[in-house]
């Protein structure tokens, strides 16, 4: 069911509303052109396992672990590890065509979606152990980058269908600098040298159990726009600016979702429902169940204009998900909520 009332673009009562701050991301769903070899890739590379009894031939679900799921809280600090729900960190799902490379590069345009999405390793031993394995099974074609950010220390690189991925660890909530509501980052080199030393003789077995997805980051149109969507009607902390970039937070992490508008301002909105093209089909967001507090986030979505599609996506949960719903940012980009 799709509920939906015409955009107030004047409605001016949103600015004090606060999300939940035990958000946190789910998942995220890509579109690639060819799941053989993307799983192959999200196996070898990063570690994933796939959840073959979830999984079908178009769409694969994969996890940090077969066995756990780690549970977080906002500032990505364990709280307790749950044996029974295995959620999956990534759903893949093959396009309607069989692309050949040519294709693939053909489809690549400006648009809204997704810059990276960041994979949050639990200890900083796992991503020097990462490191080291990717310095030797990874095919330099894929490797984007390294930095330090003040808050985290992260490598980039992309998959075959070129959706940005960062590895990341967190320091320490406690080291990171604070400015009143905004919190200090950098773009600086990664230390390599004192990451190995720290860790010598750490090696690379596969994403541990307690990583989740830290983060994502957007492609968008306006920054303003998404600045008003993100903070003044989803309820996150606007927690830095960057150049052409912003990035928005629950409780008091350094960000959740950031957007920039680095592909410039006049780029396509985001085509989420067209299959035939590899890139970002949604994200999740996922929330603690209270039916009063999911009925008033709806209804506030309602007023401020934005379609609420109230839809159970069991196979994409691995659960029954009555409650789950999705909306669109002023970009296009799907996001869906969920609650336990």
């Amino acid at each position: 069911m799709c509920i939906h009332m015409s955009v107030n673009e004047n409605n001016n009562n949103n600015s004090s509303f606060v999300i939940n701050p035990s958000l946190k991301i789910d998942h995220v769903h890509l579109r690639v052109s060819n799941l053989k070899e993307s799983i192959n890739f999200y196996q070898s590379i990063l570690g994933f396992r796939v959840l073959k009894d979830k999984s079908t031939s178009s769409t694969a679900f994969l996890t940090a672990s077969s066995s756990t799921v780690a549970m977080y809280n906002t500032n990505n600090t364990l709280n307790s590890v749950n044996k029974e729900k295995i959620w999956p960190l990534l759903v893949l799902t093959e396009i309607d065509e069989n692309n050949d490379d040519n294709t693939r590069f053909k489809n690549i345009k400006k648009e809204s979606g997704l810059y990276h999405f960041a994979i949050l390793l639990p200890e900083r031993k796992y991503l020097a152990a990462f490191l080291r394995h990717m310095q030797k099974n990874l095919d330099p074609q894929f490797f984007e980058g390294m930095a330090d950010h003040a808050v985290s220390e992260s490598i980039y690189i992309h998959d075959p269908d070129y959706n940005g991925i960062e590895v990341y660890r967190d320091r320490l909530p406690s080291q990171w600098k604070w400015n009143g509501d905004k919190v200090y980052m950098v773009t600086d080199p990664l230390n390599v040298q004192d990451l190995f030393n720290q860790n010598p003789d750490e090696k690379w077995t596969g994403l541990p159990p307690a990583t989740t997805i830290g983060h994502v980051h957007l492609h968008v149109s306006n920054l303003n726009k998404s600045r008003k969507f993100y903070k003044d009607i989803f309820g996150l902390y606007h927690t830095a600016s960057y150049p052409g970039a912003l990035f928005f937070a629950a409780d008091h992490y350094h960000h959740h979702i950031a957007t920039n508008t680095w592909l410039g301002t006049n780029i396509a909105r985001a085509d989420n429902n067209n299959n035939s093209k590899p890139g970002l089909a949604h994200y999740a967001v996922r929330l603690p169940y209270d039916k009063k507090e999911i009925d008033e986030l709806k209804h506030r979505f309602i007023e401020l204009g934005l379609s609420v599609n109230e839809i159970a996506m069991e196979a994409e949960t691995l659960q029954q998900q009555s409650s789950s719903f999705y909306v669109y940012d002023p970009d296009g980009i799907k996001i869906l909520f969920l609650f336990n």
